[in-house]
């Protein structure tokens, strides 16, 4: 109840300066995404907004949201909407500051939470303490467990998101390597899909009792594994019963989903399962999380059908959609096609290749 009322109360606090305007909601409009800690990215962001734009934007105009942990200046924020014109961009706070969520939570959980981060009673906890999460001998700061929190549970229903059905998500360090030749999102949107990704597989669990547990828990039913075709590689769930989650996931660094498929009750029930343990947990993984709901929404439409099975899910390459988004030096997470990892290099060794690329974004290099 504590928390609900702190989130209100930041609602109304930060509204006018970092939600987007009220607009009619399109059944089919769609927004570019992507999450930064603070400002001080101001200059990877450019270079983003940039790349996005001369690649795709430019053309398909449609907005930008980028999520903050900390507040930005006005004149930051102007700065950013000037490379993203003439289309629309948002610089929007993900939640309270971390004070007011602390504040709003159990003395004991704020105990918990120092000692994961070895933070004595009279210091002051910040994003930048490094925590560990029981079971595991890994740190992650606070801020980067965060971010792993929010873009599994709360991104689905943030105001900001709130008149949008679609959602391209790009991390903010990656880069795009050549002009797109088709819109994913009208595939999205013509196809009637849950989920567009670039990479799979990318990542695992084998034999975890807890997520089998909260999948039991609300779609009645486990996981044996998430498996591509080998066609066309859509993925898809081979479910079973009283038995831990065994899976493969999908790459978080780029994917378009189906906002309204995420904020359905009984996904959004799940995910707040799977977030809910303890506060500020990196173990919440949001490519996990992004993979279960749509191989489940898939499962539970298929299950209910007599007709042959919808596919919910497509990989892009796959249906010759090819995005050349660099990451991790690799496109599209292809392991053969491989890119700079430095950006400033990544910008010279495609700028000669890539029509109007120096002319745009130039000055950002």
């Amino acid at each position: 109840m504590y928390i609900l009322h702190a989130l209100i109360l930041f609602i109304l606090s930060y509204k006018s300066k970092y939600f987007p305007p009220e607009q009619i909601p399109d059944n089919n409009s769609a927004v570019i995404v992507t999450k930064v800690l603070w400002s001080k990215d101001i200059g990877i962001l450019k270079q983003w907004v940039c790349f996005i734009s001369h690649a795709y934007n430019d053309k398909a105009k449609r907005d930008f949201v980028i999520f903050t942990t900390m507040p930005w200046e006005d004149h930051e924020i102007a700065e950013l909407q000037a490379v993203a014109a003439p289309s629309n961009l948002t610089v929007a706070l993900e939640a309270p500051p971390l004070e007011e969520q602390l504040a709003a939570m159990t003395k004991e959980e704020v105990t918990f939470l120092r000692e994961r981060c070895g933070a004595k009673e009279n210091d002051t906890l910040t994003w930048f303490h490094h925590c560990t999460e029981p079971g595991s001998n890994n740190k992650a700061n606070l801020g980067y467990s965060w971010q792993a929190e929010f873009r599994s549970y709360q991104i689905w229903t943030h105001p900001a998101l709130k008149n949008y059905r679609y959602m391209m998500w790009i991390d903010s360090d990656a880069r795009i390597g050549a002009k797109w030749e088709v819109d994913p999102i009208d595939a999205m949107i013509e196809n009637d899909l849950t989920l567009l990704y670039a990479q799979f597989p990318y990542g695992s669990r084998k034999n975890d009792v807890e997520i089998g547990n909260k999948l039991t828990q609300v779609y009645n039913t486990s996981l044996c594994g998430v498996y591509a075709d080998s066609k066309y590689r859509h993925i898809y769930a081979k479910v079973c019963k009283d038995q831990p989650a065994s899976f493969e996931m999908l790459g978080g660094m780029h994917h378009i989903t189906d906002l309204d498929v995420y904020r359905n009750d009984i996904h959004q029930q799940f995910l707040k399962a799977f977030t809910g343990d303890y506060r500020f947990s990196r173990k919440s993984d949001d490519q996990m999380a992004v993979t279960l709901v749509a191989v489940m929404e898939q499962y539970l439409q298929n299950k209910e059908s007599t007709d042959t099975h919808k596919m919910l899910t497509w990989h892009e390459r796959s249906r010759n959609m090819t995005l050349k988004i660099c990451h991790h030096k690799t496109y599209d997470g292809a392991r053969n096609e491989r890119c700079a990892a430095n950006r400033n290099n990544f910008y010279h060794a495609v700028k000669n290749n890539f029509t109007g690329l120096e002319e745009r974004c130039g000055a950002f290099h």
